[in-house]
């Protein structure tokens, strides 16, 4: 087969369009010799009966005659297609083998295997109405029991105590980590990037502040911490972002274990890392939303009277409340409605007849990212309503938008690269079905062929 596995159905379709002129050319042959052997055997049966001659009687009996079997060399696919491609040089298309309804039936049968890859064929009834109520249920349990963190207003909203799920969350927090604990961690893990004010620092970072200053060091966030936070007690570091949306990089102490092998200073940062995160995330203004510091780069948008940007919008969200146990809290709704739908798959995957290990529900299947996409998509709408009547952006669930982002992106690749992709590889495993089948038929049909006798 050619060394370049995309041009194996070009081969195949030039070898296919060699065949069949080689076969209308023989087809063409027999029939004007056998035109012409009938035309010489109807002469000469007349000629005897003029002469009045009876005609030959055709020996039915089993002849004796050895019988010997010449056997055909088998060409290789490769000499196959060197014939081919000698005789053929030119551009090849299905034209040239097939006729247009044959054309237009193959596509239409190509075209059957994908439907089941769209979101109408991937879905029935059952999958759609559970991935609603799974939404619906996210969407209440956000409105009644998680709420707002507790604030004393918040762009001109009233002030609130805080969602039930909210400060229980706040609450299992503080009694893990209870005051006496927290101040032996800070002096247990003291880090570079953990500077409160511009004081002392040998440029500004504009809108730092003791409220603020976690939200605006990269080392602060949950995720972003283990990356920026790791590198900066290396480096002996403070990455920020300021006010603005600037990143500002200076030092504040010295590399740490300068000297050391580097997989022992990796290890010791890492621990210095996550221990000063656990001391800052029980405090009165606790730890940032995961990723959230990122808005700061949004620096555009008129929110509320005053005009705020979203990352202004973001950064005072922040300071009023909205920390990583919010985040936490408001969570768990999304978690519940991820259970329901995983564990609806999965069952309805087993009852089909699939294995345990095809009902996984992985979020890579089509499907089943398909039905998170509607429950979160519903919880969406739901938690946009909640926006709208309050009129408080604190009332927006970040955790919400990361899921629908981490849906959603691989959805959007799929259908625009990954789709017509798989469906391919449909199309290719019918062609090569069809080809075995070919195979097979040839096959059968030359064990049937009379034996030459020689």
């Amino acid at each position: 087969m050619s060394n370049d596995k995309g041009d194996y159905l070009t081969d195949g379709l030039r070898v296919a369009v060699h065949h069949k002129q080689m076969l209308d050319q023989l087809g063409s042959e027999h029939d004007e010799q056998r035109y012409s052997l009938d035309a010489a055997i109807n002469s000469s049966e007349a000629l005897l009966r003029r002469l009045g001659k009876a005609l030959p009687v055709k020996d039915s009996s089993t002849s004796n005659t050895l019988q010997v079997i010449t056997p055909v060399r088998t060409k290789s696919w490769e000499e196959i297609l060197a014939e081919a491609k000698q005789a053929i040089p030119g551009e090849v298309d299905f034209n040239d083998v097939l006729t247009p309804a044959e054309i237009d039936a193959v596509s239409a049968k190509h075209q059957k295997l994908g439907e089941h890859l769209g979101w109408l064929g991937s879905l029935d009834r059952y999958d759609v109405a559970l991935a609603v109520s799974a939404g619906i249920l996210s969407g209440l349990i956000d409105i009644f029991l998680v709420q707002v963190p507790a604030h004393p207003g918040f762009l001109g909203s009233p002030a609130s105590e805080g969602g039930w799920l909210s400060n229980k969350v706040k609450e299992l927090f503080g009694e893990v980590l209870p005051p006496d604990k927290i101040k032996e961690l800070e002096g247990l893990y003291k880090v570079s990037f953990d500077p409160s004010t511009s004081k002392g620092l040998e440029e500004a970072v504009a809108g730092l502040g003791p409220r603020t200053h976690r939200y605006q060091s990269l080392g602060h966030d949950p995720i972003l911490g283990f990356i920026f936070g790791v590198k900066d007690v290396l480096c002996g570091e403070f990455t920020a972002i300021d006010k603005f949306g600037n990143v500002i990089v200076q030092q504040t102490a010295a590399p740490l274990l300068e000297g050391e092998h580097f997989i022992i200073r990796l290890l010791e940062a890492i621990r210095k890392v996550g221990g000063h995160l656990a001391s800052d995330v029980a405090t009165s203004a606790g730890l940032p939303p995961p990723l959230m510091p990122l808005l700061s780069f949004f620096q555009f948008g008129t929110i509320g009277k005053q005009g705020y940007t979203i990352a202004e919008v973001a950064r005072q969200m922040y300071r009023s409340g909205y920390d990583l146990r919010h985040f936490i809290a408001a969570s768990v709704p999304l978690a519940i409605s991820e259970l329901i739908v995983r564990l609806g798959f999965m069952v309805r995957k087993l009852n089909a007849g699939a294995t345990l290990a095809e009902a996984f529900p992985n979020a890579a299947h089509p499907q089943l990212r398909r039905q998170l996409l509607i429950a979160h998509g519903v919880a969406g709408v739901i938690n946009a309503g909640k926006v709208t009547v309050t009129s408080n952006p604190l009332s927006i669930s970040w955790p919400l938008v990361l899921t629908l982002l981490r849906y959603g992106m691989p959805e959007m690749m799929y259908l625009i690269y990954g789709q017509e992709k798989e469906r391919a590889k449909l199309v290719e495993t019918e062609i090569m079905a069809d080809y075995r089948a070919i195979h097979q038929e040839l096959d059968t049909q030359l064990k049937m062929l009379p034996h030459i006798v020689i």
